[in-house]
């Protein structure tokens, strides 16, 4: 049986993959910045579900709660799921929403990985998941920090798993699309906008509205797919989840591909040498 590490888990992916992986058996360290969340997880199992209080974006709190976790064994599993959305122009983010974006999708993430690395060096093992976004993987209007913030934790594992692949360490990095969950409803939002945004801001928001509640994919489904990848020895690195993910993930591939050949020669005329 595995023991896993996850963040976020008071709703939506994080709390569905606290629910499956205990399920099946395995040993769940399930963190939220509120523990009371959690009540009802730890009495369904009491023996295998240990609750413990985490802030991904104050390294006190992370590194009191991978002590705890290291405390119950070794970890097998590190799901980063904590995360939170912000909807806005760029021009028009408010400064703090901004930076909390990326302290908690990007730093949060960053820290609680380099907090639990020696641990997974030393045994030479482990797993490290991370919940990304397609947003990840291609710019939106409406979402220019959020995307950011699901860039860089991109880019930062794909990085890692170059590093760490020797020592026994496997890297995934899940890139979801629309996910039924409270991202939206919680995420903060600046709704005011400019007219020189409107063509493009107005049909953004009435999606978005739209979207609680309706979205396509399945925090439980998602979940299982957690467990499965985490048995495999050569899981993938980039998963792009559900159909929407898929399509605009290949839209993305099919657009960067033919910019690169379109730009080739000028792209190439800035080389010393040929």
């Amino acid at each position: 049986m595995a023991t896993w590490f996850i963040t976020g888990c008071s709703t939506g992916i994080g709390r569905a993959a606290a629910e499956a992986a205990a399920a099946d058996g395995d040993t769940v360290i399930a963190t939220a910045r509120n523990t009371d969340t959690l009540d009802d997880l730890v009495a369904q199992y009491p023996d295998t579900v240990v609750a413990v209080p985490l802030d991904v974006t104050d390294r006190e709190s992370i590194d009191a709660a991978v002590a705890t976790a290291i405390a119950h064994g070794p970890i097998d599993v590190l799901v980063n799921n904590a995360g939170i959305g912000y909807f806005s122009t760029i021009e028009e983010s408010n400064p703090a929403d901004a930076r909390a974006v990326m302290d908690t999708n990007f730093w949060g993430s960053a820290d609680v990985t380099t907090a639990l690395l020696p641990h997974l060096r030393e045994q030479r093992a482990g797993h490290i998941i991370t919940i990304s976004s397609i947003a990840g993987v291609r710019g939106s209007a409406g979402m220019g920090y959020y995307c950011a913030s699901k860039w860089a934790i991109s880019g930062f594992m794909e990085s890692l798993a170059k590093e760490v692949a020797h020592l026994g360490i496997r890297v995934s990095v899940i890139e979801p699309g629309p996910v039924l969950s409270q991202w939206i409803p919680s995420g903060a939002k600046v709704r005011d906008i400019h007219p020189d945004y409107a063509e493009v801001m107005e049909p953004y928001w009435e999606r978005i509205d739209r979207l609680p509640g309706n979205q396509p994919g399945d925090p439980h489904a998602l979940a299982r797919v957690l467990l499965q990848i985490a048995d495999l020895e050569a899981p993938p690195l980039h998963l792009l989840a559900g159909r929407h993910a898929l399509t605009q993930g290949a839209a993305k591939a099919k657009a960067l591909a033919d910019e690169v050949q379109q730009w080739e020669q000028l792209g190439l005329s800035i080389d010393i040498r040929a």
